[in-house]
């Protein structure tokens, strides 16, 4: 401030002598007043005013200027240099340990074909959820979400761990956590010490652990790696109880519906008086054949005993009679193989032909429920997910933060922005009001 001081008093002197100067100049060619008085005797006076007048605004604008520096100072220099001597002197140091996790599917051969072939059996299972194919990206992403969540605080341990690794009295007040406050406070302070990050293109997560201690942050890191693994092993093995679940009431479904099919055509049976309608329409079928083949004989015996003229043989009356009987049982026999009513064999054998139908429509879901089903179970027993360890952590040897320099040079940077802006605001609303 005595160099901003001599600066503005030099100034001062400066334009002094060029008024003083101005002056004389005029004095030397206007010498007298128009009441008579010399110049030369008001040149004191006038000096004296000139000054006065230079010194008033000179002030006023180092005034401004002055105030400038002023808030620059206090707005940005001691908050800045007040960082970089917080971290450079009070600041505890940070280790990090980092690890990078990826969950993989276990290889899985393929199974022996079902009767229904491969292609169906894991067509079916894949609609009941026992098929491989899962989202590994979507498991890193619980992953990720699970670190970050209130439920792994509380599973490492919970405030009693926290306070264990970041309460001690020997880290820095300002990086210290305060376990007396409540627990959301604590869950917050948990996501500033513990990040976690997913690439999705590779589908790895990596896991930052900050703490005061290196013993601290590869603990806490390892203990989130393990119980990761927990959790996706868990959801995998629930998956798969719910996929033998399902498989179970494919398999109960298909029975209940097997055993009514087959109900329905004991039923059928019974009221019909046929084993099976199919065959008993055979049966009549080779009856009609064979009665046809013995009308046609008795109709030629007669044709014949006509055209050599002993049609009133003693004989012919029994073999007419005889005719007459095997021609009523074709018809007979007709009308009920192709009869429109209800008890006709048509009638029935369509009846049984949709029943046997359905009879194997159900016993082929019944086996592929049943594949299913033995599929499920047998996958219940094997682990279907790993969460690899892409990165194993290591005990972190130096601190990586704090970085004085880099700190303090973000806070000024940004406090300079800061009161840049309001600079001009403040500018702003003095010209607006001013020109109003």
């Amino acid at each position: 401030m005595n160099i901003h001081s001599s600066s503005v008093e030099n100034a001062m002197e400066d334009v002094a002598l060029a008024e003083d100067n101005s002056l004389d100049r005029r004095t030397d060619t206007d010498t007298v007043l128009e009441d008579g008085t010399p110049t030369k005797r008001l040149l004191p006076a006038l000096r004296k005013t000139v000054r006065s007048d230079i010194l008033h605004r000179v002030t006023q604008s180092a005034g401004k200027g002055g105030g400038l520096a002023w808030s620059f100072v206090a707005f940005v220099v001691v908050p800045s240099v007040f960082v970089l001597m917080y971290y450079l002197l009070f600041a505890t140091d940070i280790y990090v340990a980092e690890g990078k996790l990826t969950v993989r599917e276990a290889f899985d051969p393929e199974v022996a074909p079902s009767p229904l072939g491969a292609n169906s059996l894991s067509s079916i299972a894949s609609k009941i959820g026992i098929s491989s194919g899962a989202s590994t990206s979507q498991d890193s992403m619980i992953i990720m979400d699970y670190i970050k969540s209130r439920a792994a605080v509380v599973d490492v341990g919970g405030r009693e761990r926290l306070a264990h690794i970041y309460g001690q009295a020997t880290i820095d007040w300002f990086s210290r956590l305060d376990t007396s406050e409540d627990f959301e406070e604590i869950w917050a302070y948990w996501r500033s010490r513990v990040t976690a990050s997913v690439d999705t293109l590779s589908n790895i997560l990596t896991l930052r652990v900050r703490a005061y201690s290196p013993n601290d942050a590869l603990a806490l890191t390892q203990d989130l790696m393990s119980r990761s693994e927990a959790l996706i092993n868990n959801i995998s093995r629930r998956n798969r109880e719910d996929a033998l679940e399902r498989a179970r009431a494919e398999v109960d479904r298909a029975m209940i519906e097997l055993a009514e099919v087959r109900t329905d055509i004991l039923s059928f049976q019974k009221n019909s008086s046929m084993i099976d309608p199919l065959a008993t329409a055979k049966q009549v079928m080779t009856i009609i054949s064979e009665l046809t083949l013995k009308k046609i004989e008795l109709e030629s015996q007669l044709a014949s005993a006509n055209m050599v003229g002993a049609s009133n043989r003693p004989g012919d009356k029994f073999q007419k009679t005889t005719l007459e009987v095997i021609s009523h049982q074709i018809a007979e026999l007709q009308k009920l193989l192709t009869g429109t009513t209800k008890s006709s064999l048509s009638s029935r054998l369509k009846d049984y032909e949709l029943l046997k139908l359905k009879e194997q429509f159900v016993e082929q879901l019944y086996t592929v429920a049943r594949a299913s089903f033995e599929e499920a179970r047998r996958k219940l027993g094997k682990q279907q997910l790993y969460v690899v360890t892409v990165v194993p952590p290591q005990l972190p040897d130096a601190a990586t933060y704090p970085k004085p320099v880099q700190e303090a040079g973000v806070v000024f940077l940004s406090l300079l922005v800061v009161w840049a802006i309001g600079c001009l605001l403040i500018a702003t609303v003095r010209d607006s009001a001013q020109s109003g």
